[in-house]
């Protein structure tokens, strides 16, 4: 079985174990909190609804992450987890607000929990702060944003039964208000676990920067690959659990683009290799510095004055060195843009007879009729000793 289809299988499963529990606490504390008369505990019981429909989101959420690209979707399902994450927040936000309005509501006559609250409320922080830990444990190795979130959410349940416990003690003691003010106490914990959690979704759906620390490796890598000049414009973004990365490369000028796609490769394949959380990168090579760093500290691309493509300078060199008849062929030509300047190189066939004293002269001719062709700075000339390339 893939890694992959492995972790979904393992973050399937704990989620499963979660919505269960949360079935199973949410029907008891709203039954024990209502036959105890406990606003707190029916509070915690509407905390628990919450994780309930968390859980359900969830489960789609993962479900759809894992689904393989396709034609509509290029690169993956990934967003669905944040879109999950997304309305868990707004589910939390409309169960902080409901249970603080039926607390509130209530805050006039308080009433004397049962000691059977007192118990329901302990046996719920035990359960949920277990499923806290096995629920993060699966959502840290999978990278799995909208299993975190779940998680968090089981920790603000338990955080929840815990206030729920300090304001049914505090009522039996002899402060009745105890109960109602835990109440809205769990209700203000829920409101805010939903803001927090919907900050980090709308951030990552609006691309928002990630971590420092993953552009930092990123460039911890780059500086150990050889054939890498130089690097900038890093990019990366989050598609639900995984990253996908984009980076200009600088290589050598006058390296072959055959050798400079290998150098790209390295780099793609180093990165996937050292950055598990990483599973597509896109690498631009550069020939030369074509970035500025603005006041704001963004990197920006130099402008850049586009010249005549190599198919018109290639015919123009041709044309005039058809002029010179003791070229007897040419074998090549490359064009190198470089700096906005454009160096011409020239491979030519000369009479193997000919003494270099003459070849020189011939050479020196040529070179300054094709620096003479509009567009062309440097003329690079190499005579060409094996006839048959």
């Amino acid at each position: 079985m893939l890694a992959a289809d492995l972790t979904e299988k393992h973050a399937l499963r704990v989620t499963w174990l979660g919505l269960f529990a949360n079935l199973i606490l949410a029907i008891a504390k709203g039954f024990i909190g209502t036959i105890a008369h406990s606003s707190a505990l029916i509070a915690d019981a509407g905390h628990s609804v919450s994780d309930l429909l968390s859980d359900s989101i969830t489960l789609w959420a993962v479900h759809m992450a894992g689904v393989p690209k396709d034609k509509n979707h290029p690169y993956g399902h990934g967003k669905f987890e944040t879109v999950g994450t997304f309305i868990v927040a707004i589910f939390l936000l409309l169960t902080g607000v409901g249970v603080a309005w039926h607390v509130l509501n209530k805050i006039d006559t308080p009433e004397v929990p049962g000691t059977a609250a007192l118990w329901m409320a302990g046996i719920a922080i035990c359960f949920k702060e277990a499923l806290f830990h096995v629920t993060r444990m699966v959502g840290r190795r999978s990278g799995s944003r909208v299993l975190l979130a779940n998680a968090w959410h089981h920790r603000s349940d338990a955080i929840s039964s815990v206030a729920a416990l300090v304001g049914i003690g505090g009522a039996q003691w002899g402060i009745p208000l105890m109960d109602p003010i835990a109440g809205v106490l769990v209700a203000g914990l829920i409101i805010k676990t939903g803001i927090d959690i919907g900050y980090e979704s709308i951030r990552e759906l609006t691309d928002e920067t990630v971590e420092e620390e993953v552009i930092s490796e990123l460039g911890h890598i780059l500086a150990e690959i050889d054939g890498v000049d130089h690097f900038h414009e890093m990019r990366a973004r989050r598609m639900g659990p995984q990253l996908l990365v984009d980076l200009h490369i600088e290589v050598d000028s006058m390296m072959s683009i055959s050798a400079a796609h290998q150098v790209a490769e390295r780099v793609r394949l180093r990165i996937l290799d050292e950055l598990p959380a990483v599973n597509e990168v896109l690498v631009h090579v550069d020939a030369e510095d074509d970035f500025v760093e603005s006041k704001g500290g963004i990197e920006e691309t130099k402008d850049i004055v586009l010249m005549r493509p190599q198919t018109e300078i290639e015919s123009d060199v041709k044309k005039i060195l058809t002029e010179i008849p003791e070229i007897q062929g040419i074998t090549h030509i490359y064009c190198h843009y470089l700096n906005q300047e454009l160096t011409v190189q020239v491979n030519i066939l000369l009479d193997e007879e000919m003494q270099i004293r003459d070849a020189q002269k011939i050479a020196s001719k040529a070179r300054m009729k094709i620096e003479e062709i509009k567009d062309i700075d440097v003329a690079d000339l190499h005579l060409e000793l094996d006839d048959t390339l």
